[in-house]
């Protein structure tokens, strides 16, 4: 895997701009961290989820993605992980990608209706039909799998 940090993509500047300073350091900082673990150990899934969350949380949609996706390959039934990449496909405008990902996360257990139905990363897909078929199947479910 290629360096993670700095960033390679674009970035939505009025994301990057809603985080508070200090947030934005911390989450740089984290990425220069994680970024020095995958080049020993690129499939390091811990530092790989906390470099795409950080990517996000800063607005570099696309450099989320790309970790997100890998992530997705090494670990396939993770719903989590699958809830987080329906969340890039999203923020990057690929909706029937990301309503893929999340019937996946859903079909693996993803169960946090309240979360998803208020989550800002899937506001793109939220008027989707399909998106609300996935929120109704899940209500009655019991449980709740974290991101």
């Amino acid at each position: 895997m290629a360096p993670i940090y700095p960033p390679h993509g674009k970035c939505d500047d009025a994301r990057y701009r809603s985080v508070k300073r200090e947030d934005r350091e911390y989450g740089e900082f984290c990425l220069g961290f994680c970024s020095v673990i995958l080049l020993g150990r690129p499939d390091h899934p811990e530092a790989l989820e906390v470099a795409a969350n950080h990517f996000t949380e800063l607005g570099f949609y696309d450099d989320g993605l790309r970790l997100d996706q890998y992530l997705a390959r090494i670990r396939p039934g993770d719903p989590g992980v699958l809830y987080n990449l329906a969340c890039s496909f999203s923020l990057t405008g690929r909706t029937d990608e990301a309503i893929l990902a999340l019937s996946r996360a859903v079909n693996h257990g993803y169960a946090n209706h309240r979360h998803m139905a208020a989550d800002r990363d899937l506001a793109g897909i939220a008027a989707d039909p399909r998106f609300r078929e996935l929120l109704a199947l899940m209500q009655g479910r019991e449980g709740d799998v974290e991101r």
